[in-house]
């Protein structure tokens, strides 16, 4: 997940949106480079949408946990977040969503060993999963929630099986899995849904630019483009 003073309800020209994206250093591939020449799914695709949309940014250096406390406090203008990571019970909130971007799936994910024990969603509840902190996740209370602060740590303590199931992105599952030589198997869908921009309500206004945007480079292959050059991690 996803610059100036943006705490009046008036906009100006020269407003600035802020935003934090790819300071983890963990959620490979889309906030953070896989190598020099691919920067981050998520990376490539906003400025792409921004250009368009003729909207300036700021990016700010915050931790996942904090960027989310940032968003729902205002000090953030936007972010990237799935609608399906919300419970359908949950209020709205004082924000909107952009049209979709692309489509992002978490799995529940173990050793191969163990994936017999898990073939539901219902048959993992009460059981321990792995979490990465300040991660929204709708049915948290259905589970043992125990907390990582990165994707790297979740892959790796699955591993050392310090953990016997996690929730996580596929694509990520599969770049650190790789790069700590884990076998993983995918286990039933926790989410899927699409990804698109979450703006706080202040700045609706901006939506039918940014949702023409998107629009666009989905119409010219943009999106496509980048989504194929991360395709080795069976996006």
């Amino acid at each position: 997940m996803v610059n100036v003073s943006l705490f009046s309800d008036t906009a100006t020209a020269d407003e600035i949106l802020r935003y934090n994206l790819g300071t983890s250093g963990n959620s490979i591939p889309y906030e953070n480079a896989v190598d020099e020449d691919r920067a981050g799914i998520l990376v490539e695709i906003l400025p792409l949408i921004m250009d368009r949309a003729d909207i300036k940014t700021e990016k700010v250096m915050l931790s996942t946990k904090r960027a989310m406390l940032a968003f729902k406090t205002g000090d953030l203008d936007f972010d990237f977040f799935s609608p399906s990571w919300l419970s359908k019970d949950e209020p709205a909130g004082d924000f909107t969503f952009s049209d979709p971007i692309i489509d992002i799936t978490e799995y529940f994910i173990t050793l191969p060993e163990n994936h017999s024990r898990y073939p539901t969603v219902t048959s993992i509840y009460g059981e321990t999963v792995g979490m990465i902190s300040g991660y929204v996740y709708f049915d948290s209370d259905k589970f043992v929630r125990m907390d990582f602060q990165a994707e790297n740590n979740l892959i790796s303590a699955l591993g050392a099986k310090r953990i016997d199931v996690i929730i996580m992105e596929e694509a990520s599952a599969r770049y650190w899995s790789s790069i700590h030589d884990i076998n993983i198997a995918l286990g039933p869908i926790h989410t899927a849904g699409k990804m698109a921009l979450r703006l706080h309500n202040r700045h609706k206004d901006k939506l039918p630019a940014i949702n023409r945007a998107i629009a666009e480079i989905k119409q010219t292959g943009q999106i496509e483009r980048i989504l194929n050059k991360y395709s080795d991690f069976s996006l």
